[in-house]
């Protein structure tokens, strides 16, 4: 695949894991999901997680600096919802 960054969340005990597999941490990153009428923030209260990324062309590395402490929209569709 032709990929330049990979975003996920985890529970925050998963952190050391995914980061010895060489997964960084965002700090203060938020993937929302859902959809734009119900969106669903990885940040709410009670949901404790991590988002993680992985960036793995150069573009993906060139742009690594835009993406701790922003709230980034992951919208599929209205059918295949994100959480």
């Amino acid at each position: 695949m032709d990929l330049d960054i990979g975003l996920f969340t985890c529970d925050r005990p998963l952190q050391p894991f995914y980061e010895s597999a060489g997964r960084q941490q965002l700090p203060g990153a938020v993937l929302i999901g859902g959809t734009p009428l119900d969106p669903f923030p990885s940040d709410r209260p009670g949901f404790d997680k991590v988002t993680m990324a992985d960036f793995f062309s150069p573009l993906g590395r060139s742009h690594r600096s835009s993406f701790p402490h922003s709230r980034i929209e992951v919208y599929p569709g209205e059918i295949d919802r994100l959480w």
